[in-house]
């Protein structure tokens, strides 16, 4: 009877175990199929996004050669206004200078003027002088 209960306890034992192992490989194979799910949902989303980021990447392309032109026309308008600057710069320069020239031709001409005015005072005086000396 000893024997019996062993071989029951056994045999038990066994089943447990085959039962466990039976119950381990359905979970390994149900965990498998996820995995497999996954890995379809995973490529089915990488697909749908890389669809969805060619058009971006294309547009951000035209978008970064815009900039790109943006930039290059800027920096001739740029180099376009350093030279009005410099010729602005120029004719300010020589319109100060002109100023100055006819500044002093002005300063020029009135004490010729004045100098001339005085002569000419001095002259009719004299002459008025003279005048009233010969009568």
């Amino acid at each position: 009877m000893a024997n019996q209960t062993l071989l029951i306890i056994i045999s038990a034992g066994f089943f447990v175990i085959i039962l466990i192992f039976l119950l381990a490989i359905g979970f390994l194979i149900y965990a498998i199929l996820e995995l497999k799910k996954i890995s379809q949902n995973l490529k089915t989303f990488f697909i749908q996004t890389e669809e969805r980021l060619n058009p971006v990447l294309s547009e951000t392309e035209l978008t970064l050669k815009s900039i790109r032109k943006v930039t290059d026309d800027l920096g001739e308008v740029s180099g376009s206004i350093k030279e009005v600057s410099k010729s602005i710069n120029e004719i300010t320069t020589n319109l100060n200078t002109l100023s100055l020239l006819i500044n002093e031709l002005r300063v020029s001409i009135l004490k010729r003027t004045l100098a001339l005015r005085v002569g000419f005072r001095e002259a009719l005086t004299t002459f008025i002088k003279q005048l009233k000396e010969r009568r």
